[in-house]
């Protein structure tokens, strides 16, 4: 949602005079492609109507002030832009690392003050990361750029900051659904230039967000190992880089076979990759035809791979509190709607898709187990971060 006014007091406060500006740049909902990006498959991704609302005015000193909620302030010169490890995993590397990527394109660049107040589930898989980086580039587009970096470029800015600032390999789905908006359908048989497609979302369907109360943020590890898992099965195996370079029917005639180096869930990852870009492309033709029954068949589905094939329900012997508990426990309440793990995976939130006249219902479960902050009807939101005013 957008806090204007909550963004504007936290400007105010701390900074001593009127904001020029209003933001908001949204999260983003992974709806299917679980893991697949990493080797070049295919994806559906959506932008959620949570996300940061930030207040910001240009200063002509090339100075860079920025307040986020419940944070200390960050303070640094442009001239500053060096990467430091020291400083991994803080909001301080994604300004820095956004800034340093907008003047390597060759875009301007300059100083700004910056109020920022979040209603994302903070390390829970809506992407808080993507989102901030996201709002900062939409900043330095509009302050010193007459607002013409695109929603890809964007998104690629974002992952730099991501990948080299702040020290976390992810690829670029997330920034793609912070930076479009809506729902797109993503090939990445280029990781560095993505085909994108506008999907239409008209399904008679609740959107519901469950954060389950763990955090990616110290599960780097875990995440990464399932791109590298799926990468080892393609080169001992099939002599080749990434799995999108294998077809369907040669991995299914030989991933069966004995192969040495390759753990067998290596193999059950690798599998499904193959197995979820159909249900990526199912997915996708079922929206553009409001085909409800398949897509929810398609979500199920997903989650059922994500949790058996892919394992990454719940950190490993840790089930309490994991969204592979939560999919237990919401499942009998679901009705015919569908849910599956959202995200990275391991902890954080889980993704349900419910009729309306079933709603209820599970959100009253859900809210009973994990609490009203923690459980959120969304909506798809179009568009990418936009100018208030």
């Amino acid at each position: 949602m957008i806090y204007t006014a909550n963004a504007e007091e936290l400007f105010v406060s701390n900074f001593f005079l009127s904001p020029e500006h209003i933001v908001f740049s949204h999260g983003r909902l992974e709806i299917l492609g679980n893991h697949t990006d990493h080797n070049h498959g295919l994806c559906l991704v959506g932008g959620v109507d949570m996300g940061i609302t930030g207040a910001f005015s240009k200063t002509d000193d090339g100075s860079i002030e920025v307040i986020s909620q419940g944070y200390k302030k960050i303070k640094f010169d442009i001239n500053d832009l060096t990467p430091n490890k020291d400083e991994y995993g803080t909001s301080k590397a994604l300004v820095k690392g956004v800034l340093s990527k907008c003047k390597e394109l060759g875009f301007n660049i300059g100083g700004f003050k910056g109020a920022f107040v979040s209603d994302i589930f903070p390390g829970a898989g809506v992407s808080s990361s993507a989102c901030y980086e996201s709002l900062i580039v939409k900043i330095v587009s509009m302050l010193y750029n007459e607002d013409r970096i695109t929603p890809l470029q964007m998104a690629k800015i974002g992952k730099y900051a991501e990948n080299v600032y702040f020290g976390k390999p992810c690829g670029l789905l997330d920034q793609i659904g912070t930076s479009f908006g809506g729902m797109i359908y993503v090939d990445f048989e280029s990781l560095e230039n993505p085909v994108t497609e506008v999907v239409p979302f008209n399904m008679p369907l609740k959107v519901v967000l469950i954060n389950t109360g763990g955090s990616h943020a110290n599960l780097t590890p875990l995440y990464a190992s399932i791109g590298e898992d799926m990468k080892l099965v393609a080169q001992n195996v099939f002599d080749v880089p990434y799995l999108r370079m294998v077809s369907k029917q040669v991995f299914f005639d030989k991933i069966t076979k004995p192969n040495r180096g390759v753990s067998e869930l290596a193999k059950m990852r690798a599998t499904h990759y193959f197995e979820e870009n159909e249900r990526v492309i199912k997915a996708k033709e079922a929206l553009k035809i409001n085909d409800v029954n398949c897509f929810l068949d398609a979500v199920n589905s997903s989650g059922y791979s994500s949790s058996t094939m892919l394992q990454n329900t719940m950190v490993p012997g840790q089930y309490k509190g994991s969204p592979q508990e939560a999919l237990d426990i919401l499942r009998p309440y679901l009705g015919n709607g569908a849910e599956r793990i959202m995200g990275g995976g391991f902890a954080g939130s889980i993704i349900a898709f419910t009729f309306p006249s079933e709603l209820n219902t599970y959100m009253a479960e859900a809210i009973g187990h994990y609490g009203a902050k923690n459980v959120k009807n969304v909506n798809i939101v179009e568009g990418g971060p936009k100018i208030i005013r």
